[in-house]
């Protein structure tokens, strides 16, 4: 059990919410003090696709949409993690996540004064706002004098230079001149990684645009790789992972190519078939949907 679950009264042992629980951590969320928002997004930021629970999860969410729900509780959280939290990791996920863009490209006019008052006061937070400089360019926000006045107070060459420096030591990794199971161990291990992990290193989302690319370019080798990460993977989360990622990419973009392999390994191989039911099928060819629901019913 982690603190989240503990703060929220959450058991992570237990199969259900129930419409009433989610209310209720709902109401919980809302009224924690900003001290223990902090220590909440501490403890999502660390936390490994495995390790997940109900009370972790349950944060995630809250904080996925605090900056476009609450945004003068979203500022006055982003105002307490520069001020009250020495990671700065920690507080550059803040715009590595949602919420400072939610915040920024949703509640821009509500938040816009006290945003720059809380900036003159805080060069942390001008730090901060460096990660989204990109954003304030002309076309990527319709009120051009808010994007002027976002622009003036972010300090986009200290944000720069410690994200430069952060990830420096990290080697690429070549995804295309792997097999198809050294492929599969990388991606059980990256695609598990906590936020944090992930924000430091770029191979994780290297990976996903590769898989991405594997799923429209190359079938065979998308399928191959699947059935790797199948093979290799037990965690229920990351094979839901794996089943509407690649997988569907892959039976999106070339079903029809590949729905004879993906039955003949289905049907000796029950976890296989049960991977398929993650696969949201509407998106698929229609004549690939219906052998998919075949084999998902047998």
């Amino acid at each position: 059990m982690t603190w989240c679950d503990q703060r929220l009264g959450l058991d992570p042992a237990a199969n259900e919410t129930t419409p009433e629980d989610l209310a209720q951590v709902e109401a919980r969320l809302r009224a924690l003090p900003l001290e223990e928002l902090v220590r909440g997004w501490r403890e999502v930021s660390a936390l490994s696709r495995r390790a997940r629970t109900p009370g972790s999860y349950c944060f995630s969410l809250y904080f996925d949409r605090l900056g476009q729900d609450d945004p003068h509780r979203a500022l006055a959280f982003i105002e307490a993690m520069v001020v009250d939290e020495p990671n700065d990791a920690l507080v550059a996920l803040l715009a590595q996540e949602k919420l400072l863009g939610q915040l920024i490209h949703f509640n821009d006019v509500p938040v816009i004064d006290q945003l720059e008052a809380a900036a003159a006061r805080l060069p942390r937070l001008r730090w901060l706002l460096g990660a989204f400089v990109w954003s304030f360019r002309p076309g990527m926000m319709e009120d051009k004098e808010i994007a002027r006045r976002l622009a003036a107070i972010a300090d986009d060459a200290a944000y720069k230079a410690w994200e430069l420096a952060y990830k420096a030591g990290r080697e690429r990794i070549d995804f295309a001149a792997l097999t198809a199971s050294e492929l599969a161990r990388h991606w059980v291990v990256l695609t598990a990684y906590s936020p944090l992990e992930r924000e430091r290193d770029d191979n994780a989302m290297a990976l996903f645009d590769y898989q991405w690319e594997l799923a429209r370019e190359d079938p065979q080798r998308a399928l191959a790789l699947a059935l790797e990460i199948a093979r290799i993977e037990e965690h229920p989360g990351m094979l839901a992972i794996l089943a509407a990622g690649l997988l569907e990419d892959l039976l999106v973009a070339h079903g029809p190519d590949v729905i004879d392999a993906v039955e003949a390994e289905a049907r000796g191989d029950a976890r296989f078939r049960l991977l398929l039911s993650g696969v949201w099928i509407s998106r698929v060819d229609p004549a690939v949907a219906e052998r998919l629901a075949a084999l998902a019913a047998s």
